[in-house]
């Protein structure tokens, strides 16, 4: 059995609330940037949201189409940290709002990878025995109290993503990757993990981020779709979220792909529609 794809949110708030930090939460966050030579100023956050990890992934959990049921397991994922709410255990509390049943812990300094790799653990969970259901909730706040010019000049917007995965979702989570800095994203999404035996290429879509180069198909190759610009580790992820239905009803295999602009590691994640799954055989 493999973990597939029950349910995911896509959530990009657009409120904005006052740049506050309480004394405790200003000190921790100058002793964090005092030894690389940075200082704690308020007025980079000034105009920002000022949202915080534990906002957006309430947030994203509210906008769930129906009641979630509690995961075995449940993974936060993040690129970028958040500097407004340090002393919180997010993983915990979620964990606690979906009934207090889950193990939880968070995966980041993964770049745009960490959804990737939190999809990776929970593969590994499954395939341990430890669980049978897990949701990834990845979050992306994007106001800081210092300069970010990745954030900053990269306008970046606040946004978070929820995958439910289970037994009786329609995307089955095939295959995942990663590889570089040096090798090129295309080999990857030419030959993505887990894409099924004599596949048709006419019946693959495959989605890149804002950051990787658009994918280069032919017109008898797979089906391209490109992320728009505005967020880091959660640009796949939020399109697939957004299209996975609609997606699901016109091709067989949806191949998320992206390069972090960081680091220059490309990753991939194959999600192969279910009913080309019979008698335990791939067509």
């Amino acid at each position: 059995m493999a973990l597939s794809l029950e349910t995911a949110v896509a959530y990009v708030p657009h409120a904005t609330r006052p740049c506050h930090f309480e004394p405790d939460i200003a000190e921790f966050n100058e002793g964090v940037l005092a030894p690389y030579g940075m200082r704690f100023d308020t007025s980079f956050a000034a105009g920002g949201s000022n949202a915080t990890f534990l906002e957006l992934a309430e947030g994203v959990l509210r906008a769930a189409p129906g009641p979630l049921p509690g995961p075995d397991l449940l993974i936060v994922a993040y690129a970028l940290p958040d500097p407004h709410a340090p002393e919180k255990t997010l993983a915990a509390h979620l964990g606690h709002v979906l009934g207090d049943r889950s193990m939880s812990f968070a995966v980041s300094e993964q770049g745009l990878g960490a959804p990737f790799t939190a999809l990776r653990i929970a593969g590994a969970y499954l395939r341990s025995g430890r669980c049978h259901s897990a949701a990834v909730v990845v979050v992306e706040q994007t106001t800081y109290p210092y300069p970010e010019p990745f954030v900053q000049d990269g306008d970046l917007v606040d946004s978070a993503v929820l995958l439910v995965l289970g037994a009786a979702g329609g995307w089955e989570l095939a295959g995942l990757a990663s590889a570089g800095p040096g090798r090129d994203l295309a080999v990857l999404l030419d030959e993505p993990p887990g894409l099924p035996e004599g596949s048709d290429p006419g019946e693959r879509l495959v989605v890149t981020g804002s950051w990787a180069e658009a994918a280069d198909t032919g017109p008898a190759g797979p089906k391209a779709h490109q992320a728009p610009p505005g967020s880091y580790c959660t640009g796949v992820w939020l399109e697939f979220a957004r299209h996975h239905a609609e997606w699901g009803a016109a091709y067989r295999t949806v191949v998320l792909g992206d390069t972090d602009p960081r680091t220059g590691i490309s990753h991939v994640a194959t999600f192969t529609r279910r009913e080309a799954v019979t008698g335990g055989e791939r067509r």
